[in-house]
């Protein structure tokens, strides 16, 4: 009797918040998970090798070192016979106002990836499908009238001038937009001029919030959401109410399942495409009638969510804390703009239906990320 060897996949950045989870989803779906990270011998790789323990059965993880992944070739080695890759990986900070060095990992990272994704694909490889980690700030642009529903026809144009205008004294988070935007443009603009022969979906999640696989070190590096979700629980202030993206919000099980089945769609997909012709130009991501997967998603869990509206639902969730929780507002610490939210719309219907299944609701995320939280600082 012959056995099938299972499938193997490519995530890049394993140690990350999102990659971390997503990997626990590939192994609990049976695949072998190839993670990549810059250096093996860290507390952070150590940490998430161990919480993907109890997802596989000890022989299905591999870790592989990219010390820098916008050389190339960076990825050749890694890429070699996987039937996927989810590129996860990004610099991420909302303080850095050096735009060359985040621009240019983010993008250089990406083509990087991309090359060596075709380089393999044209070696006769099982590669079939490679999913991108884009983000909702490469989606809004507050230049939209009144009244518009954002959705993946959308495009942040604003980021990028903002930053050539402004120079040295960008603020952090219009880097962080711009760098992301440049990197699914990046992206887009290789399907175009290259037409590989696997499948290409950009996801751009929301802030995304959820129980965390493992508290990283330091604990600053938390992802946004679930940071605040921590300052808050120690006592500190709720975070202004800024920028409409706040008003949305995704769990992070949402956008790591959405990855499983945006590479299982390419996968069964590719099974009907031997000899099809060559994809043709996209048009904003949409799949064109070529075989091959060309399709960008928006993922909004929920919106009409904000910072103060996390307090209020620690407070009533744990009331031995809520004398340390502050309400919001506390000392002039936060501000609604139910205006700011209010603007604008975000659809993710598209992505709704690639999921399948009702969307992770913001009480239960900000409860599970507290619990988590919480869990982890008495171990």
């Amino acid at each position: 009797m012959t056995t099938t060897s299972p499938r193997r996949v490519l995530i890049t950045g394993l140690n990350g918040y999102i990659a971390a989870h997503t990997a626990a989803v590939f192994l609990q779906a049976g695949y072998v998970v190839r993670g990549t990270v810059r250096r093996a011998r860290t507390p952070n790789v150590e940490s998430v090798v161990r919480a993907l323990k109890p997802y596989h059965d000890g022989n299905r993880l591999e870790v592989v070192e990219v010390p820098d992944m916008g050389t190339d070739g960076a990825f050749d080695h890694a890429m070699k016979g996987v039937q996927a890759v989810a590129h996860l990986a990004s610099p991420v900070s909302m303080t850095e106002t050096d735009a060359a060095p985040m621009m240019r990992a983010a993008v250089q990272g990406t083509t990087s990836l991309l090359a060596s994704a075709l380089a393999e694909s044209n070696r006769s490889s099982p590669l079939r499908s490679v999913v991108f980690m884009s983000t909702i700030s490469a989606i809004f642009s507050p230049g939209r009238p009144a009244g518009h529903v954002f959705t993946e026809a959308d495009w942040n144009d604003a980021a990028e001038a903002e930053m050539q205008r402004l120079g040295r004294k960008t603020p952090g988070y219009v880097v962080y937009q711009a760098s992301k935007t440049a990197a699914e443009r990046a992206f887009w603009r290789f399907a175009d001029e290259s037409r590989p022969r696997f499948g290409m979906v950009a996801l751009c999640p929301a802030p995304v919030l959820g129980p965390p696989l493992y508290l990283p070190t330091p604990v600053s590096s938390l992802s946004m959401r679930v940071r605040d979700i921590y300052n808050i629980l120690s006592g500190g202030p709720v975070p202004a109410f800024d920028s409409p993206v706040r008003s949305t919000f995704v769990d992070v099980r949402d956008v790591a399942e959405l990855v499983l089945r945006a590479v299982e769609q390419d996968l069964l997909r590719a099974k009907s495409v031997a000899g099809a012709p060559d994809p043709v130009q996209i048009q904003g991501g949409e799949r064109e009638d070529s075989g091959y997967t060309r399709e960008r998603y928006l993922l909004v869990g929920q919106s009409g969510v904000s910072p103060q509206a996390m307090a209020e639902v620690l407070r009533e969730g744990f009331h031995e804390l809520r004398n340390v929780i502050r309400q919001a507002g506390e000392s002039g610490d936060a501000t609604t703009l139910e205006g700011l939210a209010a603007t604008w719309g975000f659809s993710s219907n598209k992505a709704g239906r690639l999921l399948g299944r009702e969307w992770t609701g913001f009480r239960q995320s900000v409860l599970e990320s507290a619990r988590a939280v919480l869990q982890a600082g008495r171990e």
